[in-house]
């Protein structure tokens, strides 16, 4: 082979592998995207309207929960006085302070979606 022809085989090939490259380069490292940003109006949220319930008083006995229980600062008595609530959701319940949503509610082993219906109109955190 003369210097000249090994000359041109070394171009072609040089060649062949940046147009290789170029092609297969994108498949091998993608170009990142910026996620596309969509401006929708979301629904108003739904207002719950529960009424607050009433609790029977009489003479001798008052009862422990008067309105809405605050779930951070209730006593055990208080949270045991919730409907569905005995003394072993209570002290789980004291355990898993602070609460600042249903959400954080719904975590606590014991409370299921009955429970949480039950406690909505009657606690606040």
């Amino acid at each position: 082979m003369f210097p000249s022809e090994r000359r041109w085989t070394l171009l072609l090939a040089g060649a062949l592998l940046v147009v290789a490259g170029l092609t297969l380069g994108p498949a091998f490292f993608p170009a990142a995207h910026a996620p596309t940003v969509m401006r929708v109006d979301l629904p108003p949220p739904a207002q719950v309207q529960a009424a607050m319930p009433e609790y029977p008083t009489t003479a001798s006995v008052q009862p422990l929960i008067s309105g809405r229980v605050n779930l951070n600062s209730a006593s055990l008595e208080q949270l045991e006085a919730l409907p569905k609530v005995g003394p072993s959701l209570a002290a789980r319940i004291v355990a898993g302070r602070p609460y600042r949503s249903l959400a954080d509610l719904d975590r606590v082993k014991g409370v299921g979606p009955s429970t949480l219906q039950a406690l909505t109109p009657l606690v606040t955190f």
